[in-house]
């Protein structure tokens, strides 16, 4: 299911700072906030903006990005 694939256990990253963004992540998506990610290109922010869409109440809503 969709929203296994985009648990946070499931992304790549063990460092202090994905660390630090998987908490941010967690607390923005239970929130209503609208979310700006920026980044390189290649660096997951899809994946990143995928976590947050199917760990929040939104999840059963359309994904868009």
């Amino acid at each position: 299911e969709l929203q296994e694939r985009f648990q946070f256990g499931n992304i790549v990253g063990k460092s202090k700072v994905m660390r630090q963004v998987y908490e941010i992540v967690e607390k923005v998506a239970h929130t209503r906030a609208s979310v700006l990610i920026t980044g390189e290109s290649g660096t997951g922010k899809e994946l990143i903006a995928r976590a947050i869409h199917f760990n929040s109440p939104r999840r059963d809503k359309t994904f868009i990005s």
